[in-house]
């Protein structure tokens, strides 16, 4: 068993991509964590298991400085696919320091266009807020997990845990949402 973690440090700076077109950078985003539905069991009284599969809604925001063409295609009122990229400082376990690139792909749907407060002397800020479809999230080259709502993949480090459960009576809303 190993002695030492590599310690990820502060993030140095990072990228927004909106379907290709760079969009952002050095902002403050916040990707969904993914949060089962549950349900409450009798087992020696009340029990909350989770309900493997049945994700709660998953929102994204963004956090942008400034009104300008980046906030104007994030605004757009149609699903979008975005692309994030970081890179964090490293000590790593030989005591060298360096960086680690970060990458998420995450599809999206405008959840909300976000307001606009304007005070001399003070940056505008913008907070967008999306309902995520699909994530997709890589740290230094592998892969730490996918979550496609609409297809029924969740993996997480390697493990596909939908493999095992069969919810095809959910694709007849792919259809609906027409995503």
């Amino acid at each position: 068993m190993a002695k030492w973690l590599d310690i990820k440090g502060p993030v140095v700076a990072d990228t927004v991509y909106a379907d290709s077109t760079l969009v952002a950078k050095d902002v403050a985003f916040t990707l969904p964590g993914i949060e089962f539905l549950t349900a409450d069991v009798q087992a020696m009284g009340n029990m909350t298991v989770p309900l493997v599969g049945l994700l709660e809604n998953m929102e994204l925001t963004i956090t942008k400085i400034g009104v300008d063409m980046g906030l104007s295609r994030l605004g757009r009122l149609e699903k979008q696919n975005l692309e994030f990229r970081w890179v964090q400082n490293v000590v790593k376990s030989d005591g060298t320091q360096g960086t680690e690139g970060c990458k998420a792909f995450v599809r999206v749907m405008p959840a909300a266009l976000p307001e606009l407060g304007v005070e001399i002397g003070s940056a505008t800020e913008a907070e967008g807020t999306y309902t995520v479809t699909r994530m997709q999230i890589y740290a230094n080259g592998a892969e730490y997990m996918c979550v496609d709502r609409l297809s029924q993949i969740l993996r997480v480090n390697g493990k596909d845990y939908m493999s095992a459960v069969s919810y095809t009576h959910l694709r007849a809303h792919e259809t609906v949402l027409d995503l």
